[in-house]
């Protein structure tokens, strides 16, 4: 089990409420391991504003949830054209006639006849022979382009009155019918979203601590990876690790290198304070123990020193000493 949160306020410690979201931190982890880039707001025809993670679809509800529990942080915003009367981020363009307003329109590249004006789409000048080009107006033949003929670009003719324009009316419907001219149309911001560090940390060891799981699991001990955990102060911790025991539930923790350690051992005494029901298991450099050693409470944070180099602690290990933790 995992992405549940206890209440460190109960007297029996097991309350536990499910976040009705299939293992939030688990899941957030996961991505973080396999992407660096942002979380950027897509449109779904049908349902809005969503967020894809892990080839899920999430509601900016949902998403927004996440980063105000500090799961998410805001890196930006991405802006969505929106109907100002009610909303809808689905809109349509119209293109229509600036002289009679109609709809039917044909496009194409656009050539003009220099000596009696005459403009249209160039497959009307086309003429029989290669490379002669005829005025449908006054049937001469166009040879030399810039000085007999010019082609000005992509245009558009009404079919309705024959008008011919390089710019039509550009009017904007959305999905409730509304009509909008381009500069009344709203615009609506959503944010972009990374995964806060503190879970990307975790997507380093999500597996591992999940083989320390099935090990403990195994001695027949309930145990939950990735953790939301509520202190006495009221502030909610995640946890790598939550094992409960016949005598104590233990949290298991870790700092993995001397970066930024004394900010790190701070945060972790805090929080075994803050925790003061459970017992912390905390795996920390080797180099490190005989400096946190003086300055750690024994009885409730426990040292246990990691192994120099790349490779982790047997998970079977790690539940032997989860074990002997908990007294």
């Amino acid at each position: 089990m995992s992405g549940m949160e206890l209440d460190n306020n109960n007297n029996n410690s097991r309350s536990i409420i499910d976040l009705k979201d299939d293992s939030t931190l688990a899941f957030l982890a996961s991505y973080a391991k396999k992407h660096r880039e942002d979380i950027p707001p897509q449109f779904r025809h049908g349902i809005g504003i969503i967020y894809e993670i892990e080839n899920a679809d999430l509601s900016f509800e949902r998403i927004r949830n996440y980063e105000q529990e500090k799961l998410l942080s805001v890196t930006g915003s991405k802006s969505y054209s929106a109907c100002p009367r009610c909303k809808s981020l689905l809109l349509s363009l119209r293109l229509s006639c600036p002289d009679c307003k109609r709809p039917s329109l044909a496009r194409s590249e656009i050539m003009i006849h220099y000596s009696c004006e005459y403009s249209g789409p160039v497959e009307e000048f086309v003429s029989q022979k290669d490379s002669e080009y005829v005025c449908p107006k006054c049937s001469k033949q166009m040879k030399r382009v810039g000085i007999e003929y010019g082609k000005p670009g992509i245009g558009f003719k009404c079919r309705d009155c024959g008008r011919v324009f390089q710019y039509p009316l550009v009017i904007a419907v959305c999905h409730n019918g509304h009509e909008l001219k381009v500069d009344e149309i709203d615009l609506q911001h959503f944010p972009i979203y990374r995964i806060n560090d503190e879970i990307r940390n975790f997507a380093e060891v999500t597996e591992y601590f999940t083989s320390v799981q099935q090990a403990l699991t195994g001695r027949g001990l309930e145990a939950q990876v990735l953790c939301k955990i509520r202190g006495g102060s009221g502030v909610t911790h995640i946890i790598p690790l939550v094992v409960r025991t016949a005598k104590a539930p233990v949290i298991v923790d870790f700092i993995l290198d001397e970066s930024g350690f004394d900010a790190k051992i701070l945060q972790k005494i805090l929080r075994g304070a803050d925790l003061s029901k459970y017992v912390m298991l905390l795996f920390v450099p080797e180099g490190l123990v005989s400096r946190l050693a003086p300055i750690v409470n024994p009885e409730k944070i426990k040292l246990v020193p990691l192994s120099s180099g790349s490779k982790r602690e047997d998970p079977a290990e790690v539940a032997e000493e989860v074990i002997k933790a908990a007294g």
